[in-house]
């Protein structure tokens, strides 16, 4: 059977709809996996989720409420959603104590960080001096900066190379990490640009969107991912 991998999805709270981009969807579905969405709930329902999957992908969205970490808003601040924070903070501290492969896109990456005691920066322009630009205005399949991969890291294992050219749409990034959480890739401003375990389990964060780069090398996450579920 193809594994079953659960995918969180955003809520539009003005249109009541639950929202995923297709290309979530699509890249699970080449490698092999079969997808579940995971519309975010109040209901803490997570254990029997956990049961029934192989495999949890985070996936992108508005910012992480800085409340979740211990810190107040700044004027920076995106659009939140209390909720889904809640949900997928949950999940992840669910998949990650019952050994489940985890990977985690954009938001995502932030939300394993912060679900395992991190904080994050609010918006790296205003909060990290000498960034640069993190949020493209170019198709999103183009790659307009590069990141560097540690070399003794699953990261590096996937890519077989140090560096590579990723797209960028954020303006939050790790702070500090979460525990049991190694930096793997950092882009050339030095931020955190991926993140993984220390375990034995696949748990795996990039800053950046490879769904969008699925025609690419970046189905090779993918593909590490689905095997591992």
């Amino acid at each position: 059977m193809n594994p079953i991998i659960g995918v969180t999805s955003s809520y539009d709270w003005d249109r009541n709809n639950y929202i995923l981009p297709a290309s979530y969807i699509e890249s699970i579905i080449i490698c092999g996996g079969l997808p579940l969405l995971l519309p975010p709930t109040t209901t803490k329902n997570s254990e029997e989720v956990i049961a029934l999957l192989d495999g949890i992908m985070l996936t992108g969205g508005v910012d992480v409420d800085p409340s979740q970490y211990g810190e107040p808003p700044i004027p920076k601040l995106g659009k939140i959603d209390p909720i889904r924070d809640g949900y997928e903070l949950y999940l992840t501290r669910e998949a990650i104590e019952h050994q489940k492969p985890l990977l985690a896109i954009c938001r995502g990456i932030q939300v394993l960080n912060v679900a395992l005691g991190g904080t994050l920066y609010q918006d790296v322009y205003t909060q990290v001096d000498g960034s640069f630009k993190h949020s493209q205005m170019a198709p999103r399949y183009y790659p307009t900066h590069k990141v560097k991969i540690l070399k003794d890291s699953k990261l590096f294992e996937i890519f077989g190379k140090n560096e590579i050219g990723v797209n960028s749409f954020h303006h939050q990034a790790i702070k500090t990490l979460g525990k049991g959480l190694t930096a793997n890739a950092w882009s050339e401003d030095g931020l955190i640009e991926g993140v993984e375990n220390q375990g034995e389990n696949f748990v795996l964060g990039v800053q950046w969107h490879p769904e969008r780069m699925i025609k690419g090398e970046m189905v090779k996450i993918f593909q590490a991912f689905v095997e591992k579920c």
